[in-house]
């Protein structure tokens, strides 16, 4: 608990989560009384935009919920890879790391609302990519020095 910040004292100047959290309930309570106070002075335009706003920062947050358990699935897989002892294990376990922040953040992203055909576009695009860039690189550049490469990788994971 010491990486969240929560085995130790907070600084002078700093809050304890516990400080942070009162402070985003205090938040929240006020933005539904300000929607209360807003039905009741017949204001419905701005009870509306303040419920929104409350929508939207839930996605928000829920969102970074997303992104920060995608950082720390991203880092176990990391480590759990590098304690294979495989050659290849540097590699594969950046290879692991990146492809699970990449696939967290669009999860995160598309969970927020943003941009949600720009993320479909772009993670089909970069799949589609990165499969042709193989094909070509195995299949036009050298059967010959493919097929050795994979075999000694197929002997290097045994």
């Amino acid at each position: 608990m010491v990486w969240l910040g929560l085995g130790k004292e907070p600084a002078e100047g700093e809050k304890s989560p516990s400080q942070v959290a009162g402070i985003l309930v205090l938040a929240a309570i006020m933005l539904f009384a300000l929607i209360e106070a807003s039905r009741i002075l017949n204001f419905t335009l701005m009870a509306d935009l303040i419920y929104e706003f409350i929508i939207f920062a839930g996605q928000v947050l829920m969102g970074l919920v997303i992104l920060a358990l995608g950082i720390y699935l991203a880092n176990l897989a990391y480590s759990t890879v590098m304690a294979s002892n495989s050659s290849q294990a540097k590699i594969l376990a950046q290879a692991a790391r990146i492809s699970i922040l990449v696939f967290s953040g669009a999860v995160a992203l598309r969970h927020m609302g943003l941009a949600d055909e720009i993320i479909n576009l772009a993670f089909g695009l970069l799949l589609g990519a990165i499969a042709v860039a193989i094909a070509l690189a195995f299949g036009l550049g050298g059967r010959e020095i493919a097929a050795q490469e994979i075999e000694r990788w197929l002997r290097s994971l045994r």
